[in-house]
């Protein structure tokens, strides 16, 4: 029977950190409309278009302390997904196959016929399911800390443990404790969450309740095969912080093994936001290859 591989489920995270991600001046911010719906995103800088995709509860501005190096060779798009930051939150069954229908539109509305896609947690997890469904719209992707698929076993998943469950509860963190603790979890430097931290992240979570909420729910909708993943023909880099104590390094291994000629990096001294917590090492990382392969694909 099928079982879920919870690289993807147990990464429908990460907030936007301010202070440690707030969007340099370069950065301008626009809309467009999809389905009658508005997508708010940051745009910077000039050339191979790349956009960056959040985690649950988060939005584009958590990509602060990655849009200006990035834009220094790329034209950088940091989208807030539908239900998030300033974009729309409809009343919606929301999953990663209606986040990446939302992605493909905000594309197409921004003029753009295909781009890099560079997700963290839940945003990887919607660069996967873009890569495997509309091929055409997607360059190469980047998935940091998250990204995963179910896979044919022959027994039945166990099932969660407590601190999974508790885990899966802190996700929707709904007081200063729960997030404070949350937060704890997402990094390994656990001094970089602070008291003004905790109260911003609550607020901008409060306000995306409803669409985390309904992410939780939506269980095997949304979700890829293993044989899906393996067709995914876009050079594929993935990223993982090698003390994630939220989504297992394991998962990285897998993502490896699955998807042809992908490459693996393991960032040290990082949890589950590499990008943030070692955000000048996964700006190298990211530029590099992005620049490799674009050369050896021209």
């Amino acid at each position: 029977m099928l079982k879920r591989f919870f690289a993807t489920s147990v990464v429908l995270v990460v907030g936007a950190i301010v202070g440690l991600a707030r969007p340099q001046a370069a950065a301008t911010g626009k809309d467009v409309t999809v389905l009658g719906f508005k997508l708010h995103y940051l745009e910077a800088g000039r050339g191979a278009p790349v956009v960056l995709l959040h985690g649950l509860g988060g939005d584009g501005s958590r990509w602060g302390p990655n849009i200006d190096p990035l834009a220094k060779d790329f034209h950088v798009f940091a989208l807030d997904q539908i239900g998030f930051g300033e974009s729309d939150k409809p009343l919606a069954n929301y999953h990663t196959g209606m986040l990446a229908e939302f992605l493909v539109g905000f594309m197409k509305a921004a003029g753009l016929q295909k781009a890099s896609l560079v997700g963290n947690s839940m945003g990887a997890g919607v660069a996967l399911y873009t890569a495997v469904h509309y091929p055409e719209m997607v360059d190469r992707i980047v998935l940091a800390d998250g990204g995963g698929f179910r896979s044919t076993a022959t027994a039945a998943a166990p099932p969660p443990t407590p601190d999974a469950l508790h885990r899966r509860q802190l996700q929707n963190s709904v007081t200063r404790d729960e997030t404070r603790e949350f937060f704890r979890i997402l990094f390994h430097d656990k001094s970089r969450v602070t008291e003004k931290m905790v109260d911003e992240q609550l607020a901008l979570r409060l306000r995306a309740a409803f669409t985390i909420t309904k992410m939780q729910e939506a269980g095997e909708r949304g979700s890829l095969s293993e044989q899906e993943v393996r067709g995914v023909k876009a050079p594929t880099l993935v990223v993982w912080g090698k003390y994630d104590e939220l989504a297992n390094p394991a998962g990285a291994d897998r993502l490896e093994k699955t998807i042809s000629g992908a490459r693996k990096v393991i960032v040290d001294n990082c949890g589950h936001m590499p990008q943030l917590e070692c955000a000048d090492e996964f700006n190298r990382i990211v530029r590099d290859f992005l620049l490799t392969t674009r050369a050896t694909n021209q």
